[in-house]
């Protein structure tokens, strides 16, 4: 299984196409191996694109005046 592809994967898109195609050209073979090697590919993108957002979001919360120091000046005004 894979996870939905009706969302956008921009650094994806082409392998995301790639394996459409292979499953719309492998209707019953598609279960059997046939597109293994497209989502081989796939997954390997899609872990990509996961580490690239994780490393974007610890940046943020890495940066003075992150997000931690919003979140204390709102603490502090509720008290």
């Amino acid at each position: 299984m894979h996870p939905p592809l009706n969302k956008p994967h921009p650094l994806c898109e082409q392998v995301v196409k790639n394996i459409k195609l292979c499953h719309a050209e492998n209707p019953y073979a598609k279960f059997w191996g046939a597109c293994n090697d497209t989502k081989a590919a796939m997954d390997a993108c899609f872990r990509k694109e996961k580490e690239m957002r994780r490393d974007e979001a610890g940046r943020a919360f890495s940066e003075p005046g992150g997000p931690d120091v919003a979140w204390m000046k709102e603490i502090e005004a509720l008290r």
